[in-house]
């Protein structure tokens, strides 16, 4: 916890002294504990007490500084922990620095992806560690880059662009390379959203070979009084790795059907079902999966939630798909997993 005192003091610093040039710091942040039951996911059952149910245990860091004309220098770091054991993450969720005004929006660093925005707010459960969008859907490809240029444009009658690229190992290779556009239309209670994704993989057998693999997404989301019906398409093609763990290539589609509902402002329930048809079924298998959740809040920032979740696959595929990715499921397993647990926002 060293390196988050630094960060602290670094914040108190600017603070302080950020009275005259318009600056303002914040810290926030989640520190979220459950205790689950996790079956067919790995060897034997298990039960066991763990740290980011909802969200991750992080903290946020941000701030803002004016720069007249309506121009602004923004910056982002969130450092990660195990709410657990006090272990901190080895690498930040997001540390970027930009900057913003009425011509959008410049950002340099780790960031989300434009596809997590698109596809991300399409999720009932809001990326929560049972998420079928991020387990099934997204599974290997990215939400989250390194090196990152993104440019989001100004709101023009309710739609608004993203761009990112990463140069990746840069000279003469393709290897880690991320392009990124999309598109986002909001306007009363629609939510529309289109990305397509193209990033190069170094093989991580055959180091001399770089591959591609395309993603692309399209989602929908309306609200109807306190329910909010949600809608993801994403197709697939190529390849995709994670090192030194496993690499495979793959070509299909999958869709996403769920709800949110805020049942009466302090107790809210979300379900999302998944369909995965995987066109090689070699290394993948096609599946179903779901995740039902119900959170009641204590008070403005304290959360009881529970939520269940499975995956049925429909043969045996070398590469399953889990309900966390804190236990991944042996090959012909079909996972499920059960959770209660508290989040805490401050």
């Amino acid at each position: 916890m060293k390196r988050l005192s630094a960060v602290a003091a670094v914040a108190a610093l600017f603070a302080c002294s950020g009275a005259h040039a318009q600056t303002r710091v914040w810290l926030s942040g989640y520190i979220d504990m459950n205790i689950k039951h996790l079956q067919q996911s790995g060897p034997g059952s298990t039960t066991r007490m763990s740290s980011g149910g909802l969200n991750n245990s992080r903290f946020n860091l941000s701030g803002v500084e004016e720069l007249g004309d309506g121009n602004k220098a923004i910056f982002t770091i969130e450092p990660m922990f195990s709410a657990n054991n006090g272990q901190q993450a080895a690498q930040y969720r997001q540390s970027f620095v930009g900057l913003k005004g009425n011509w959008g929006e410049l950002t340099l660093g780790r960031q989300f992806t434009p596809s997590y925005w698109i596809a991300g707010y399409a999720d009932p459960s809001w990326a929560a560690e049972f998420s079928m969008v991020n387990n099934m859907e997204f599974f290997y490809a990215s939400y989250r880059v390194d090196g990152a240029v993104q440019y989001k444009t100004p709101t023009f009658h309710g739609v608004t662009g993203r761009f990112m690229m990463t140069n990746g190992e840069g000279g003469s290779s393709k290897a880690g390379r991320f392009i990124s556009t999309a598109l986002e239309y909001r306007e009363g209670p629609l939510f529309l959203g289109l990305a397509s994704e193209q990033q190069y993989t170094r093989d991580i057998f055959r180091s001399s070979e770089v591959h591609s693999s395309r993603d692309n997404y399209f989602s929908a989301v309306y609200r109807i009084g306190s329910v909010e019906p949600t809608f993801i398409f994403h197709t697939y093609n190529g390849y995709y790795a994670y090192p030194p763990y496993t690499a495979f290539n793959a070509q299909g589609w999958d869709a996403q059907l769920g709800v949110r509902w805020n049942i009466d402002g302090r107790n809210r329930l979300y379900a999302s079902v998944v369909h995965r048809h995987d066109n090689e079924s070699k290394s993948l298998s096609s599946a179903n999966g779901f995740v039902l959740g119900l959170i009641h809040g204590l008070s403005k920032r304290t959360d009881l939630y529970a939520s269940v979740a499975h995956v049925q696959h429909r043969q045996a595929a070398p590469v399953p798909y889990p309900v966390t990715f804190q236990n991944y499921p042996n090959a012909g397993q079909n996972p499920t997993g059960y959770q209660v647990g508290i989040r805490h926002a401050f």
